[in-house]
């Protein structure tokens, strides 16, 4: 207990530390594992909510389209908006938690969530659920970026990949979760339980992060600027754009190419999601909600195998370039385990597309979404890890432009794949997505290629 204590930064402690069970420590690199463990464990339940919360109300698009006398695509608007509420914030999020700490801006998104959450579960407008359920996501995506600040802040590299696996487990599962959960509180409950549920799990989060989330980021100390500190106003102004330096962290190509490849797997992702429903409710299939929710556990399955094997393979590959290098870490060596998985996500695309397109027993379109499903998390798990290596310090501000992508493509893949599949089919659609997703390959071959030429002497220096 002793050691424990002196690695305390007394002078550090605020009373918003001291609600904490977890006590905040001089490096939490020093953490021990299960207290690391539950760490991660609580950041991935807080990532998990922002994508729950996107498609929880999958089941009720038809009972809400015939409550508010509407159109489809007017009701799929309230998830296209909460989409890009998740692609922009988190850029603010991380620039905040670096300057304000992990804690404190956690708790207040999530609160700032739950609210908003409340104002559309008791709304009769669907104009006012619409702009509420964007200020919804804007307030829970928080995690998104600032989870990943918070496993850098408490792993070295070469353990950082498993970490980050099951985090971003988190990310990938609500999606798929979600339908699940809706579908059974739409038949018991109504249409409105399913936000009700929402607020109470959100608030439940910040009750979580207050009592059992330490502080995690350690900044160099300021004393010698204690006397220039700037006003409210100036701090205003200065957090507003300080996210937006960071958007160049695009323009660096391994990066750019990484995140293209990896959003480009995720908006397939949402729009196997959304066309899910309308194959297994119609005939031959004629499944309830609650059935249809079910088919998605087939995904599950495929993400819990490739999260953990995927993290697993990244940090051993990572581990073996440090044991014959002197210890040098090279980040690019993750990407060498990406071809476990590429494969699987075409394949499992083009299976159930072409499977729900000739109406195929109902069990065999879900096995091509299982293996897209261990795919997508194969290739996550190990690019995520790649990009919090990949330029030091600023981990949470890259899975940030990340999310800023993926989203956006995601939301436009949501507005797309129905019309998608009225013009084309399952079988058309899914096929293209699947040459989008091959294709995207060569995103990382370049990306290899030019860390291997960065780290590799020149035929000049070995003569």
């Amino acid at each position: 207990m002793s050691e424990l204590k002196s690695h305390i930064i007394p002078s550090s402690i605020s009373w918003f530390d001291r609600l904490c069970f977890a006590q905040r420590v001089d490096d939490p690199k020093s953490y021990s594992a299960w207290q690391k463990n539950s760490i991660v464990m609580i950041i991935t339940f807080s990532a998990f909510t922002a994508p729950f919360a996107s498609c929880i109300l999958f089941p009720s698009f038809t009972t809400l389209v015939e409550h508010f006398h509407t159109t489809e695509p007017k009701v799929a608007l309230t998830t296209t908006v909460f989409l890009i509420g998740l692609a922009i914030a988190p850029l603010w999020w991380s620039s905040l938690s670096q300057e304000y700490g992990r804690r404190p801006v956690l708790v207040f998104s999530f609160l700032i969530s739950a609210i908003a959450v409340i104002i559309c579960a008791v709304s009769n407008s669907l104009p006012l659920i619409t702009v509420f359920r964007f200020i919804e996501a804007l307030g829970c995506s928080s995690a998104q970026s600032v989870g990943a600040g918070v496993i850098s802040d408490i792993y070295i590299s070469t353990d950082r990949g498993s970490a980050l696996g099951w985090f971003y487990l988190g990310t990938l599962i609500g999606p798929l979760v979600a339908p699940i959960v809706g579908g059974a509180l739409q038949i018991w409950l109504g249409w409105r339980s399913n936000l009700y549920f929402m607020a109470i799990f959100t608030f439940a989060m910040v009750i979580l992060i207050i009592l059992a989330l330490p502080e995690t980021l350690v900044k160099a100390s300021t004393e010698e600027n204690a006397g220039s500190s700037p006003s409210w106003l100036q701090k205003v102004q200065r957090d507003a754009v300080s996210p937006l330096p960071k958007l160049k962290l695009l323009l660096i190509p391994s990066i750019a190419l990484s995140v293209c490849y990896v959003s480009i797997c995720f908006a397939s992702l949402y729009c196997f999601n959304t066309t899910l429903p309308y194959a297994y409710s119609a005939p031959p299939y004629n499944f309830s909600s609650i059935e249809v929710g079910l088919c998605y556990i087939s995904n599950c399955l495929g993400y819990a195998i490739g999260s953990v094997a995927g993290g697993r393979l990244s940090d051993a590959k990572l581990r073996k370039y440090q044991l014959t290098h002197d210890g040098e870490i090279n980040p690019v060596e993750r990407l060498k385990t990406v071809w476990y998985g590429v494969g699987f996500v075409p394949v499992g695309l083009l299976l159930y597309g072409w499977l729900v397109e000739k109406q195929i027993f109902w069990f065999a379109p879900l096995v091509g979404a299982f293996f897209f499903g261990l795919g997508l998390m194969l290739i996550t798990s190990t690019i995520m890890p790649f990009l919090v290596d990949v330029k030091s310090g600023v981990g949470a501000s890259v899975v940030a432009n990340l999310n800023l992508v993926r989203n956006i493509l995601a939301a436009i893949g949501t507005v797309v794949s129905p019309i998608a599949v009225a013009s084309i089919g399952y079988g058309w659609w899914m096929t293209i997505l699947a040459i989008l997703c091959s294709l995207g390959v060569i995103c990382i071959i370049v990306v290899v290629r030019r860390e291997r030429a960065k780290t590799e002497p020149s035929p000049e220096t070995l003569a």
